[in-house]
């Protein structure tokens, strides 16, 4: 138990180094790299790779445009990234037709990742709709028997996003006919350019409450230990018990928002 314990530690430290290499060399290449707008992981790291070393090849995710360092953890590689982030025909996941990071991937080896709108929050809705899926085959008979783990869905979210209203949707289905899903909320204060206090009332974890049967916790998500301990005792729950959870993590926010908010070497938020 102690020597997995270390590999995993040893595991999310070097995605942890890669992703934040990464973030490194695009700024440092800023205005090659940016032929269109970007954003990378920067602050959220922990928690995205806690729970993508998580992820089985049966899982479905959904993940938003910060997201590279949890596909990092998917075993996606640095140069499948820049080929996305550089719209470039060898582009694995749509031949260079989609924002970084909303990609899509079917291969058997990671969890399955559908292609959606690059709006924010747009894939919320979706990610619900799979999840429905899964349960509909599961009380079918029509669920792949062989599986040692039952799938669940992972819906990746900023706290801004939490406010609109196709959120709310996606939050009332989970939960009405509890749905195998994971609503992960990224929390780093910041909408584009405005912070929490101007733009919501409550944080997800708060808001999460006006929804019966859907459970939610808050956790610090830049510890990596709390987090991946965190994350397995929700994953475990969903396989087992087929019902939905929220996980509110809070991060920082150590980069600007989007490469579209940096000129002339000035951060703007």
């Amino acid at each position: 138990m102690i020597d997995m314990k270390k590999s995993i530690l040893e595991n999310g430290f070097s995605k942890l180094c890669t992703a934040k290499a990464m973030t490194e060399l695009y700024e440092a290449n800023f205005k090659q790299v940016s032929k269109y707008v970007h954003a990378t992981s920067r602050g959220h790291e922990a928690i995205q790779i806690a729970l993508g070393l998580q992820l089985l090849p049966q899982d479905y995710a959904f993940p938003y445009y910060r997201d590279d360092a949890m596909l990092l953890s998917f075993g996606l590689e640095p140069y499948d990234l820049m080929l996305q982030l550089l719209a470039k025909k060898d582009d694995p996941f749509s031949a260079g037709r989609t924002y970084y990071s909303h990609p899509s991937l079917k291969d058997d080896d990671k969890p399955k990742i559908p292609h959606q709108s690059s709006a924010t929050g747009m894939q919320a809705i979706p990610a619900t709709g799979v999840a429905m899926g899964m349960q509909y085959k599961e009380l079918q008979g029509l669920d792949d028997k062989a599986l040692k783990a039952l799938p669940f869905v992972v819906c990746s979210l900023g706290d801004a996003s939490v406010t609109e209203g196709e959120i709310a949707e996606a939050f009332q289905m989970a939960a009405l006919k509890q749905l195998p899903i994971l609503y992960l909320i990224q929390d780093n204060g910041w909408d584009i350019s405005a912070n929490a206090a101007e733009t919501r009332a409550q944080n997800a974890f708060e808001y999460a409450k006006g929804f019966n049967g859907l459970e939610a916790i808050s956790i610090d998500g830049a510890n990596f230990t709390e987090s991946y301990d965190a994350l397995e005792q929700v994953i475990h729950t969903i396989r087992k018990e087929r019902r939905p959870f929220l996980v509110h993590a809070k991060v920082p926010l150590l980069n600007h928002h989007t490469s579209a908010y940096v000129w002339n070497g000035i951060v703007m938020i």
